[in-house]
């Protein structure tokens, strides 16, 4: 059944919503979906089971039933900063990322990263990655979209909380990571990827001064694409839902 996020803050009393723009042509050109027919609403976070009432190529009119009895949000909080790689990567990262439970996506810029986002261009691309997440969100029935921000520099990263844990990964690290998330208790987890030609040791002693970990990923070296990925996937594995182990 086709899921649609409405940009609504509550359930409205009524229980009635209307769709519009690219949601409203899919439902009714590509799915062709008629009266009667049933879609998945979330609102605020809540997915509801809801029944077309009226049916155009502009707007879908839809009754909202009782709520679903769903759980696809980890409660694992996970915050992924990439920094920025080449051609289109990150859509894939975001796409992936959203589909593993990340909670935020924040574009680094690093120095050695290659690409240099002038403001328009920034104001062109995250429309594009936040759609590109919510369409992710839509495939994997999540019940939360992530937050896509705009770039920032490594420079201005702010100090992790203490109850919180950093990860940067980085070629030149030796501390394992099954160890550290054994002993570890944070719901919140940052994790913070370089770009292409690494992270500088500078960079890293910055990281260090703001609370971020430096954690090896094994013995072969990652493209900026599959590490955020991989390291993704253990976390949700060993501290949130992945496996259905909790």
């Amino acid at each position: 059944m086709a899921r649609f996020f409405l940009d609504l803050d509550s359930l409205p009393s009524s229980r009635s919503v209307t769709i519009v723009g690219d949601d409203a042509a899919h439902i009714a050109k590509a799915l062709r979906l008629q009266v009667g027919d049933q879609i998945e609403v979330v609102i605020a976070g809540q997915a509801y089971i809801a029944q077309l009432v009226e049916v155009a190529p502009t707007f879908v009119l839809a009754q909202v039933g009782e709520p679903m009895v769903t759980d696809s949000e980890s409660y694992l909080a996970l915050h992924l900063y990439q920094a920025l790689p080449k051609g289109d990567k990150l859509d894939l990262v975001i796409q992936k990322a959203t589909e593993l439970g990340v909670t935020s996506i924040t574009p680094v810029l690093t120095e050695r990263v290659v690409v240099k986002l002038k403001p328009d261009a920034v104001a062109k691309k995250l429309p594009r990655w936040q759609r590109i997440a919510l369409e992710a969100a839509k495939q994997s029935r999540r019940q939360l979209v992530p937050t896509i921000n705009p770039p920032v520099s490594l420079w201005e990263l702010a100090a992790v909380p203490e109850q919180q844990l950093a990860l940067v990964a980085w070629e030149e690290a030796d501390a394992p990571l099954r160890p550290l998330l054994q002993a570890t208790r944070s719901e919140t987890v940052h994790v913070l990827i370089g770009p292409e030609g690494g992270l500088t040791n500078a960079e890293v002693d910055f990281l260090s001064l703001k609370g971020w970990q430096s954690i090896t990923l094994g013995p072969r070296i990652l493209r900026t694409e599959t590490a955020p990925l991989v390291l993704l996937a253990v976390l949700q594995y060993e501290l949130g839902d992945l496996g259905g182990s909790r």
